[in-house]
């Protein structure tokens, strides 16, 4: 007996022991996303391993190892949680096949040498944007560590910002100074280019059109943490909005006015009346502030909108209409290849007609189904939360994925390390919203028809749920 019982307590310890989780090394989602902001930001947007051209860019190696990461989790995953559709995932599966099908179709063509190794890097760039985005779509496990990720966000478009201002400030880029190891310049740098005797401001990026882009993407998501943190200090809450806004004014780009309003007019119906006017007021205040400092900033913006006209890059953008019109007709369904109307050929400055070009009607029809679905995700799940500040988080994304998409109008933004890889980026955390809020919505369903005194109602906002407990 003395020998049994050791033996018939070991034994009942083996299943316990089983179920002991052993914790993972592995970062979670949204620490290796976090890795990937400083890759795409920190390091300036040109910089690149030669020998490997356009597809030698950092962050563009980071998305393939975040693609191959998705996949073996994929492969090894036994039973997926949630279920159901992901409206995000769909969409861009269905770009990535039409783009490979645009790609079988290039190589059935004769192509110029250079034309064909841009293909083949244009695939790898798709499949590297497309990982960071399947990354932060499947892997951010939870709202809290979402909202996370997106305060580091803006905390990084904050800092980009503030580059910017010192730029503009100092007249130099500054940042031409650090030198990375196997790293080169693979274009001419335009952080420091002049616009009506003005510095147009890049930051890291290549140039101001992607600085405008980067930053108007932030800017919806910014202002939302600074109205709807109250734990915050109001320093600590409103510092990023005035960097992010002083950035954008000071790039002399009317793409970073037109992404400030697209962005905004998604959030207007989530304030009240009050928080209207005083936004009003403070955008006032602001713009006088600038124009007291730097006049010719406020009348060189007045001018590009009322001469628009007249300006060169206005007409470049009109004359490339004639352009697109001859060259569409050649391959309207599937596109030339994406990657492969090269910048030699004409400098289109507007994405869309870029990715009509090169993956046809079909290409750019999933492209926006990809932009829709994640645009009407957010916001149809964001309406189905009580709690304001994850309500107006929604809306916020909604806001940036629109400042994206309208200033893919006024330039070819998948042409540039930067602004494709937040694009993608905020899609993927679009994708992460809607899946996390339908599974809480499912997880919270109860049992029955009505709640039970010991769990309260998933409508319940989180001030009322404390109450409750």
């Amino acid at each position: 007996m003395s020998q049994a019982q050791p033996q018939s307590q070991s034994q009942g310890l083996r299943p316990r022991l089983s179920r002991l989780r052993v914790p993972e090394m592995v970062p979670d989602a949204v620490t290796l996303l976090t890795v990937y902001l400083i890759v795409l930001y920190a390091i300036p947007s040109n910089r690149s391993i030669n020998d490997l051209g356009s597809a030698g860019s950092v962050a563009v190696l980071f998305g393939l190892g975040a693609a191959i990461l998705w996949t073996l989790n994929q492969a090894q995953e036994t039973q997926r949680q949630g279920g159901g559709h992901y409206p995000v995932r769909f969409a861009v599966v269905l770009f990535l096949f039409v783009s490979l099908a645009s790609y079988v179709v290039a190589m059935t063509r004769p192509l110029p040498p250079q034309e064909l190794t841009i293909a083949d890097t244009g695939l790898i760039r798709l499949i590297a944007w497309a990982g960071i985005l399947f990354l932060a779509h499947d892997g951010i496990p939870s709202m809290d560590r979402l909202v996370a990720l997106l305060r580091r966000f803006v905390f990084a478009g904050a800092l980009l910002a503030a580059l910017g201002v010192t730029q503009f400030i100092t007249r130099l880029p500054i940042i031409d100074l650090i030198s990375i190891p196997g790293l080169a310049a693979g274009t001419e740098y335009a952080s420091v280019e002049i616009r009506g005797g003005l510095v147009r401001a890049a930051g890291t990026s290549s140039h101001p059109l992607e600085y405008a882009l980067v930053l108007a993407m932030a800017f919806p998501l910014a202002l939302t943490f600074a109205l709807r943190d109250p734990h915050r200090g109001l320093l600590a809450r409103w510092t990023p909005v005035a960097l992010i806004v002083m950035g954008l004014t000071l790039s002399g780009s009317r793409s970073a006015i037109i992404g400030i309003v697209a962005g905004a007019i998604v959030l207007i119906p989530t304030w009240s009346r009050t928080v209207r006017w005083r936004l009003a007021l403070g955008s006032v205040v602001m713009l006088g502030v600038i124009y007291a400092v730097a006049p010719r900033v406020i009348t060189n913006m007045r001018y590009m909108f009322l001469a628009i006209f007249d300006d060169p890059s206005a007409a470049s953008r009109a004359d490339s209409l004639g352009v697109f019109s001859q060259l569409f007709a050649v391959n309207p369904v599937l596109g030339r290849g994406f990657g492969t109307f090269l910048p030699q050929y004409r400098i289109l400055d507007n994405q869309y007609f870029l990715l009509i070009l090169e993956t046809g009607i079909v290409g750019v029809a999933a492209f926006l189904l990809i932009c829709l679905a994640a645009i009407n995700g957010v916001i149809r799940a964001g309406r189905t939360l009580s709690d304001t500040r994850t309500h107006d988080l929604g809306f916020a994304l909604a806001g940036s994925v629109s400042a994206g998409a309208v200033l893919l109008f006024l330039f070819d933004a998948l042409s540039f390390a930067q602004s494709a890889g937040t694009v993608f980026l905020i899609l993927g955390v679009c994708g992460a919203y809607w899946r996390l809020v339908h599974e809480s919505g499912a997880a919270a369903q109860p049992s029955s028809a009505q709640p039970s005194a010991a769990q309260p109602s998933a409508g319940l906002s989180v001030q009322e749920r404390s109450r409750h407990d």
